[in-house]
C-alpha cells in the first residue's frame, strides 16, 4: 500500500470538527487538486494517480481533477474518496490523442494529532478493477 500524507491546518479541521464546513469541503482545502496544483510535476497525488496508468502507452497527463463521492465515519476518522480526473494521452508517432475519465477510490483518515489527512492507494501490481466500484 502506498501512503500519501497531506498536512492541514488547525482552523480548516475546527471549521470540520464544529460542523461550519463538511468532510467534502474540508479535504478540498487540504488536497492538491485545484488546476494549478495538477500541472505542477511533483504533485504527488496527481503522481499517484498517474501511477495507475504508466502502462498504458503514450504520454499521459492529468487535465483535471476533482473530489466525487466523500463517505467519512466521524467517530473513526476515517473514510473513503472517490477521484474524478481527465486523463489525457498524446500518442506522438501516431499523432494521435485520446481523453478519458477515471473514477478511483482511496482511503482516508485524518490523525488529529500530526494535523495530516493519509491517503492509503492500492499498489499497482495489486490493484483489482473490483475495489474500484
Amino acid at each position: 500500500m502506498a501512503e500519501l500524507k497531506i498536512k492541514y491546518s488547525n482552523e480548516d479541521y475546527t471549521l470540520l470538527e464544529n460542523g461550519q464546513i463538511g468532510i467534502a469541503d474540508f479535504l478540498n482545502k487540504v488536497l492538491p487538486i485545484v488546476p494549478e496544483d495538477i500541472l505542477n510535476p511533483d504533485n504527488d497525488l496527481i503522481n499517484l494517480l498517474l501511477s495507475y496508468h504508466s502502462d498504458d502507452g503514450g504520454a499521459v497527463t492529468v487535465t483535471k481533477a476533482e473530489l466525487g463521492q466523500v463517505v467519512y465515519d466521524l467517530s473513526k476518522k476515517t473514510g473513503k474518496i472517490t477521484f474524478k480526473y481527465h486523463l489525457a494521452y498524446h500518442y506522438a508517432c501516431s499523432y494521435s490523442e485520446k481523453d478519458y475519465e477515471k473514477n478511483d477510490k482511496v482511503d482516508f483518515s485524518i490523525d488529529t494529532m500530526t494535523n495530516t489527512v493519509v491517503l492509503t492507494f492500492l499498489d499497482v501490481n495489486t490493484r483489482s478493477t473490483a475495489e474500484e466500484f
